[in-house]
């Protein structure tokens, strides 16, 4: 039985700004103002990250219109590169990288959500962390509707909030003086080189989440027209936030405000608009990591679907519910994988992805370059829309794929090699596969 093309434009180009702003705008661009010396040099970085996934976006569009199947790059890189890199990359996004950000993300949620009401009576923070996975699998698990009507209406309210945000750092920016000095000593920004890295890895995690509505490709309507515009829409809506995010933070914070924040969005609520606007944001923190959450469950599981009718192990999970429509086993799957994960660790994994950002950037590089791929294995393909700059940012996309995973090893060097090993194993677990099948 297969899935149905059940989306339209606008849900889609909704789950393509679902998947990109999660938790990171509301603390990374601190860490940035920390890594680098000036104002200036974080607008760059910011605006060079909405490049690099512009260019992302553009490029996977002609990939997803070309091929508009369930499981995004992994479809993408079976189809141009073969069968171990492919599974290299589910290994490492279900096994660990979409899996695990589920269970840190939801995390962050029942933070958030202590600071409103007391959460001893469902077991702590891991307690709640827990109830949202099991949740949220559960409603995608009754069709893609569901799923994606909660996901619509997160997005929508986490726009609309940092639409505010953006608004009053306008006004405050118009009338107000300089931003004072920080309170606490700003830290003392690295070299530029080192603190390039480390803010470019920063910024590379908070824009990555894009190609996740590729995943879901195979429930579009239309893709070759949908699929295009979808993250267009999409990635313009995000560059456009980002941006003024980031602005409005440094209006209200300077430099050296911004550097020493631990919770820059509550921060500059409470500037522009006092308590009642530190509070909001605070709310609108928790319903963006809540649709963080639901999107990575809703796309990821869409990967191991299309696992399971490429290996026999995993059969499965290439299942569809009879009645509802949903890839039912491979949502229970990630879901239940990413609740494991939660109780082993208890929750304290924040330090472990972002050891393996730079495995994740691997595979967006690799699916990127396929389009150069493809074009010469099929050079007679149907496609529908065609990469947009061809070839010329397709391979500046590359580029920075390869740039952030050796930024991530100058700014995290143990953990990516943590990582390295992490794909080591799963290269090991094919090859024994294969072996003994």
């Amino acid at each position: 039985m297969a899935l149905k093309r059940e989306l339209g434009l606008f849900s889609a180009a909704l789950i393509v700004v679902g998947g990109i702003i999660g938790s990171g705008i509301f603390f990374t661009p601190a860490a940035t103002a920390a890594a680098l010396p000036s104002a200036g040099w974080v607008v760059f970085v910011w605006t060079l990250g909405g490049l690099v996934a512009l260019a992302g976006a553009l490029t996977y569009a002609e990939l997803g219109a070309m091929l508009p199947e369930a499981g995004g790059a992994y479809v993408y890189i079976r189809e141009a590169f073969g069968a171990l890199p492919a599974f290299l990359s589910a290994w490492m996004n279900v096994g660990l990288i979409s899996s695990g950000a589920i269970a840190a993300v939801a995390m962050g949620f029942a933070g958030y959500l202590a600071k409103f009401v007391a959460l001893d009576a469902v077991g702590g923070p891991v307690g709640v962390a827990a109830i949202t996975i099991v949740a949220l699998t559960i409603t995608n698990v009754l069709g893609i509707r569901p799923g994606v009507a909660v996901q619509n209406v997160l997005t929508v309210a986490k726009i609309a909030a940092l639409a505010g945000l953006i608004v009053g750092g306008l006004v405050f920016a118009l009338g107000a003086p300089a931003p004072a000095i920080a309170v606490v000593a700003s830290p003392v920004a690295p070299p530029l080189l080192q603190g390039f890295a480390s803010a470019f890895v920063a910024v590379l995690f908070t824009i990555g989440g894009w190609q996740q509505m590729n995943m879901i490709a195979g429930e579009i309507r239309d893709p070759a027209r949908n699929i295009p515009r979808a993250l267009a829409i999409g990635i313009g809506i995000v560059i456009a936030v980002y941006l003024g995010v980031t602005g409005t933070y440094l209006a209200a914070l300077g430099r050296d405000g911004l550097a020493a924040s631990a919770a820059p969005a509550a921060d500059t609520a409470m500037r522009v608009g006092g308590a009642a606007a530190a509070t909001a944001i605070t709310v609108a923190a928790m319903l963006s990591i809540l649709g963080f959450v639901n999107v990575a469950l809703l796309t990821n599981a869409r990967v191991v679907f299309a696992l399971g009718a490429d290996v026999p192990l995993l059969q499965a999970a290439g299942r569809v519910h009879a009645r509802f429509g949903s890839p039912w086993v491979a949502l229970v799957m990630l879901g239940g994988w990413s609740l494991a994960l939660l109780l082993a660790t208890r929750g304290n994994i924040g330090t472990l992805l972002g050891g393996v950002v730079f495995a994740d950037w691997i595979f967006f590089a690799l699916g990127a370059a396929s389009v150069f791929r493809l074009r010469a294995l099929r050079p007679g393909a149907a496609r529908p829309y065609r990469a947009l700059g061809y070839p010329w940012l397709p391979a500046f996309f590359v580029l920075a794929g390869v740039v952030g995973i050796v930024s991530a090893y100058v700014s995290e060097f143990r953990m990516s090699l943590f990582g390295t090993a992490l794909l080591a194993l799963g290269a090991a677990v094919w090859f024994a596969a294969r072996k003994n099948p």
